[in-house]
């Protein structure tokens, strides 16, 4: 193997719904997304037989490319669940893949692709779509948080359903679900592999710690800690500053505790 993996993971509120996939070249990281609706654990399940499906196909085929992987994952699951836009599960997808000449990496939706040079600079694939969608009843629910209502489970699930009407669609955000063209809108990138010494993979239950947080002054903070002290006192510092904040006060959120989990990748030099 020309790197050395490592990965911690925490479940948020119940059954964590994301979800690591190892393969000798490769890093799968998906983030199932809570459903009010769908049920607990529809997130999950969707996540795991999507990163199943693209380990199978990464494993087969080294130099697939990897918008196409994803698309005809997506479709396969379509097919055997009988899913429907819009009525389906869904999940944020980052894949990390590297062969002796370059670096890859695939983000759809919410997940965060971190890579450092040998110099310690820092890049981020990141995609913010969802983010950026300013519905008024996102601002509304993160408001009325801050200002000390509680955690409201109906409101939530109002805000999903105004949510999914902007999935998948032009002008909204793109995530895995049962429309296997969002691939082809996932951010994409690939480096040379001598320009890339680490990589980190997180969903934004453990991204936050440096994006919102900032706990983590920056992802070059991410990569020390990871290096110095292991992925799982990344993923500890994030849940204890939550634990400070158990009504999200400080940090407007859409409960206490996101599931958390993170890839550390540090590609072996000499292989380089």
């Amino acid at each position: 193997m020309d790197a050395t993996v490592a990965t911690a993971e925490r479940a948020g509120d119940g059954e964590t719904e994301d979800r690591i996939f190892l393969l000798p070249q490769a890093v799968i990281v998906l983030d199932g997304a809570t459903s009010v609706e769908l049920g607990p654990g529809s997130g999950g399940w969707y996540a795991d037989l999507l990163g199943q499906n693209l380990a199978r196909q990464l494993a087969s085929s080294g130099d697939l490319d990897l918008r196409v992987a994803l698309a005809d994952a997506i479709a396969s699951l379509v097919v055997t669940h009988g899913l429907r836009p819009g009525q389906a599960p869904s999940t944020a997808v980052t894949i990390l893949r590297w062969s002796t000449q370059v670096v890859e990496g695939l983000v759809l939706c919410d997940t965060s692709l971190a890579l450092q040079s040998p110099a310690g600079q820092t890049t981020v694939l990141h995609d913010d779509r969802l983010h950026k969608l300013g519905h008024p009843d996102r601002a509304a629910y993160l408001d009325a948080i801050r200002t000390g209502s509680p955690f409201d489970r109906e409101r939530l699930r109002r805000m999903q359903a105004l949510t999914r009407e902007y999935r998948n669609q032009p002008g909204g955000f793109w995530v895995a679900e049962a429309v296997p063209e969002a691939a082809d809108e996932a951010v994409h990138g690939i480096w040379p592999r001598e320009e890339v010494a680490a990589a980190l993979v997180a969903t934004d239950g453990a991204a936050v710690g440096i994006d919102a947080y900032h706990v983590l002054d920056d992802w070059a903070a991410g990569f020390n800690m990871a290096k110095d002290h292991g992925v799982e006192a990344v993923i500890d510092l994030v849940h204890q500053t939550e634990l400070g904040d158990p009504h999200a006060r400080r940090w407007p959120r859409f409960k206490a505790h996101d599931d958390k989990a993170l890839a550390f990748v540090q590609f072996l030099s000499e292989a380089r």
